[in-house]
């Protein structure tokens, strides 16, 4: 049973997040190895914030391109973003499932924690940190949602 912690950011937000997370010793990397992280969180905002850098990882798959939390010391990283009128979650999770890398990602996710509740305000009744420009926005009134409506694909595939 991990640990997670979610949040609302605008852009001048989650610079100061990234900034934090890379000044403690975090690389931020995209969940394919043979690709770039966008540095917009619109068009990919799933990530990895891994303790060791990208070299160091053992990739999976055909070919081995593919990042998991289960074989390398990894926090799964969500970015928030805000989309008008929309302000979109981000979380940062920390797993426990693999004993030997939770030990190594622990620490990280325990400083991101105390930062994060440090410099951002809490949602009133909520879970959520809010940072500075979030608070702004939501104040001239972004809604606050988990995902952008109407953005998911799927097809059907019998078996």
């Amino acid at each position: 049973m991990g640990r997670s912690i979610g949040f609302y950011c605008g852009s001048s937000d989650l610079e100061f997040l990234q900034r934090f997370s890379t000044s403690i010793g975090l690389h931020i990397l995209a969940p394919l190895i043979d690709r770039e992280l966008s540095a917009d969180p619109v068009d990919g905002p799933f990530c990895y914030l891994s303790v060791v850098s990208g070299s160091e990882l053992h990739p999976f798959g055909h070919p081995p391109v593919r990042l998991t939390d289960a074989r390398d010391p990894l926090l799964a990283y969500m970015r928030a973003y805000f989309k008008n009128p929309y302000l979109v979650a981000g979380h940062i999770g920390w797993s426990d499932d693999v004993a030997t890398l939770a030990v190594q990602t622990r620490p990280y996710f325990e400083k991101i924690s105390r930062w994060m509740k440090k410099e951002w305000g809490r949602l009133p009744g909520g879970d959520y940190y809010v940072g500075p420009e979030a608070r702004s926005l939501i104040d001239k009134g972004a809604q606050m949602i988990n995902a952008l409506p109407g953005q998911g694909t799927f097809q059907l595939i019998k078996v």
